[in-house]
């Protein structure tokens, strides 16, 4: 979009147009297929006006955005904790959480592990008894299970261990930028 620039009635307005290194004049606005930046100018060809290429405007608009979203975020950083150790102990919480939930995982991984050894040995005794692949197929369906189960489990672990990492790193990231607008300065 170009801005209109208030000028005499007299004046034409000329646009200087860069592309491939040349240089075009004309008395229009250039179209969106030209849209590679251009210079206003006026009868003297003095430039009054630069216009941004649409992907700097883009870009432009990208980076803006993202001021106003950390603003967004040091207001609510600043609103959600009062004290830095309000911050801290919320950190501890949602890792301990994230801890909690990889333990009990470990626990039922654990459990499985065992339950499937059972299964194993009984799945060996009856191929001992009827031979290979011959145990019942309610063994075979369970054994399947069971390592289904341990290995979404260990899934889980890696995911939320990912995400630990990450709490951690926010939090740690929230801490920094804290004291920062606090102006903390250590002793």
């Amino acid at each position: 979009m170009i801005t209109a620039i208030l000028q005499p009635a007299y004046a034409e307005k000329v646009y200087r147009l860069n592309s491939d290194g040349l240089v075009t004049y004309q008395d229009r606005a250039p179209n969106s297929d030209q849209d590679s930046g251009h210079s206003v100018l006026n009868n003297q060809g003095v430039v009054l006006q630069e216009v941004k290429s649409r992907e700097e405007r883009r870009i432009e608009r990208s980076k803006q955005r993202e001021v106003e979203l950390a603003k967004i975020r040091d207001r609510a950083l600043l609103a959600t904790f009062t004290t830095e150790d309000d911050l801290i102990r919320t950190r501890d919480d949602r890792v301990g959480m994230i801890d909690g939930l990889i333990s009990r995982l470990d626990d039922r991984i654990r459990i499985l592990s065992d339950r499937l050894n059972v299964v194993d040995k009984r799945v060996m005794m009856q191929e001992q008894n009827r031979g290979e692949g011959q145990a019942q197929t309610s063994l075979y369906e369970e054994q399947k299970s069971i390592q289904r189960n341990i290995e979404n489990a260990w899934s889980l672990i890696d995911a939320k261990a990912a995400e630990r990492a990450d709490v951690a790193q926010k939090f740690e990231a929230d801490l920094v930028r804290y004291r920062e607008l606090k102006n903390y300065r250590p002793q």
